[in-house]
């Protein structure tokens, strides 16, 4: 749970072992199903945690099994959304350690991507794998985890 002590009690987060984490935003929708009642933090990371600069929308971690969830909801730029996910990931990677990293884009708009996002996509999931072999998922409108 090391990789929760830094959240568990941060006016950013809520923490618990609720059996399902939702975090919306206009249109996108992610869900964190939690069955076993894990204790999970939701963490504001948008205009709470980090202020300033670019970052995702939300930080949920899996404190019993140090699973980190970096959220973002968006539009239509995925690239963008992977921007502020690496960024975010740059800033908090102390406080997170030990975790396996997992990346969840939410778009509510599918573009067909260009070559340079194809790239970057490549390399951040190179970029994941290197925690623990996190890995990015993305989906439209709603994202439903199964946990």
């Amino acid at each position: 749970m090391m990789s929760c002590d830094n959240f568990k009690n941060h006016k950013c987060s809520k923490c618990d072992n609720r059996r399902i984490i939702v975090v919306e935003q206009k249109r996108s929708k992610y869900t964190l199903n939690n069955a076993p009642e894990k204790y999970i933090c939701k963490i504001d990371v948008d205009g709470c945690l980090i202020t300033d600069g670019m970052r995702c929308d939300y930080l949920i971690i899996n404190c019993d099994d140090n699973v980190a969830y970096f959220v973002e909801l968006k539009g239509k730029n995925l690239s963008h959304a992977i921007e502020q996910i690496t960024q975010s990931l740059t800033l908090l990677s102390d406080k997170i350690t030990g975790c396996k990293i997992n990346a969840r884009i939410v778009l509510t708009k599918v573009t067909t991507p260009t070559t340079k996002d194809y790239h970057q996509k490549l390399r951040f999931e190179k970029l994941l794998r290197g925690y623990k072999n996190g890995n990015l998922k993305k989906g439209t409108i709603q994202f439903v985890e199964p946990e």
